[in-house]
């Protein structure tokens, strides 16, 4: 029997690992410079088969503050700043910084139409500082060249900003969401803490409660407390500044 429930658990357990990594998986690939997340139109940045992020050139070496050209008889791409002049070669491992030839491991490429270069070397070529966080797949670019600090949401950006308290005074489940300015992010959260209300208390009132707590979509939005019937007990939902709240109130409890 003992055997059986440790094999449950196991089971439980997996399941849980893969959820996380599901909404994970969902998550963009960022480009953040000097704190400011940079959006592309079109053609989006990826991770290459070297492990290297590629990004439009364009984009990347225009907010470094570069001069981009491409020579389309060469097949390379010229970023100059200054004094400082970088070329990278379409499939070519070799690239030339203010004349010198070095080497990297990966290559710029074309891709939908588009010059893709590695983010790292196009950055570092020009002074930056650069820092991989594989949490929320988001690289940070500091053009001052200073040490980049690690964000808080590394400890992990959607589960982590979840909090769940129990057998309160008069409260038996209660949950709090922290709100992030980012859409996809705040997304990701909602749908997690939804998925956990409904595993506790079923889908029909996660998903009345929800719906009415994404409404919220700026910092400044705030949704008065509402109330809800759960058989004989009460849930109550409410927004404001950075926070979202849900309680379960024990049975027996009468509100206001």
């Amino acid at each position: 029997m003992k055997k059986f429930a440790l094999v449950i658990a196991v089971a439980l357990l997996m399941i849980s690992i893969f959820s996380v990594l599901n909404v994970f998986g969902e998550m963009p690939l960022r480009i953040v410079v000097d704190g400011d997340r940079l959006f592309f139109p079109d053609a989006q940045p990826f991770i290459d088969s070297n492990g290297r992020t590629q990004v439009p050139a364009r984009f990347i070496g225009e907010r470094l503050g570069a001069t981009v050209t491409w020579d389309s008889a060469a097949q390379k791409a010229v970023f100059v700043k200054g004094n400082k002049k970088l070329v990278l070669y379409i499939g070519k491992k070799e690239y030339e910084l203010d004349g010198k030839t070095l080497q990297m491991d990966t290559a710029a490429l074309l891709h939908e139409d588009r010059t893709f270069v590695p983010a790292r070397y196009v950055a570092e070529a020009f002074g930056a500082t650069v820092r991989w966080d594989s949490v929320i797949k988001t690289v940070y670019i500091d053009t001052e060249g200073r040490v980049v600090p690690t964000p808080q949401a590394t400890k992990d950006p959607v589960y982590g900003w979840i909090k769940v308290e129990t057998n309160l005074t008069y409260v038996e489940y209660s949950m709090s969401i922290t709100f992030s300015s980012d859409q996809e992010l705040m997304k990701a959260r909602l749908d997690a803490a939804e998925k956990m209300f409904a595993e506790k208390y079923g889908e029909s009132i996660a998903k009345e409660v929800f719906q009415y707590l994404r409404q919220k979509k700026k910092r400044e939005d705030d949704l008065p407390l509402k109330q809800y019937k759960m058989g004989n007990k009460i849930v109550t939902a409410e927004a404001a500044g950075i926070s979202f709240m849900l309680d379960v109130w024990k049975e027996g409890v009468v509100l206001q």
